[in-house]
């Protein structure tokens, strides 16, 4: 149901947008793994109690793998793949109504959930190759300063991550839907979703949030099932999928 020529086209119109936000991903790859000795012996000789719960700081500096986990999947990769999915979400649709294209592209031999579908695949697969293809800078640069932990492993919470990246992804795209100007639709998105993180804030709520998911806290810490988070990732990303057909297919141009 993919439109090859649509598709390809979505791609091209969002290079701008995929470039930029691989490259900052990619240069935080590349620096994370190539300070842990800088920054481990700087933050030893520190005492950083009064910020930083001691076991945590324990924790991270016990073992690569949990300083790999802890500053990339749980941190600078959940935080810019949210940012990712917002900035390639709030244009998908919004945008065929703010520059006038939208009758044009409906004039097309293609229903409405053809052009969603679409659009959405194209944003899905920028996405994936912001996620992935920074992942595996961070992965290579770390084997390279010699680094090892469980690379099997760290791909999972990377899938984790993405899968929760998608799902933002899909719900501004919803926002796009509704809202006939890009950066609009981008802020009611932000709003939205800055809300929907407050749950993860309390430890008795924390698993309601998208966010707290996305970090694979449970898969890494205690060994969880990838698979829940990742069933809970593909049901509410259908039906946010669906919301925005339904949407788009009512809209009036």
């Amino acid at each position: 149901m993919i439109n090859p020529a649509l598709l390809v086209k979505e791609l091209w119109e969002n290079r701008v947008k995929f470039i930029l936000m691989f490259v900052i991903l990619g240069i935080l790859g590349i620096a994370i793994p190539l300070l842990f000795d800088l920054t481990r012996d700087i933050l030893r000789n520190m005492d950083l109690s009064s910020f930083i719960d001691p076991r945590e700081l324990s924790f991270i500096w016990s073992d690569y793998g949990n300083y790999a986990w802890s500053q990339w999947t749980a941190k600078n990769l959940t935080q810019l793949a949210t940012l990712s999915a917002i900035v390639l979400g709030m244009g998908s649709l919004a945008g065929e109504s703010a520059y006038g294209t939208a009758p044009f592209l409906l004039s097309k031999p293609l229903s409405r959930r053809q052009i969603f579908i679409t659009k959405i695949a194209a944003g899905t697969v920028l996405l994936a190759g912001i996620v992935f293809g920074s992942t595996f800078i961070f992965i290579l640069v770390s084997g390279l300063k010699g680094f090892a932990f469980a690379r099997g492993i760290f791909l999972v919470a990377t899938v984790i991550a993405f899968g929760g990246a998608v799902v933002i992804y899909l719900g501004t795209a919803v926002f796009s839907v509704l809202i006939a100007e890009p950066v609009r639709a981008g802020v009611a998105a932000a709003l939205f979703w800055l809300l929907a993180s407050v749950p993860g804030y309390f430890k008795s709520t924390a698993a309601y949030s998208v966010f707290f998911q996305m970090k694979a806290v449970k898969y890494w810490l205690f060994g969880e099932s990838p698979f829940i988070p990742l069933l809970t990732f593909l049901v509410i990303g259908w039906i946010l999928f669906e919301t925005g057909v339904f949407l788009w297919s009512r809209r009036d141009f």
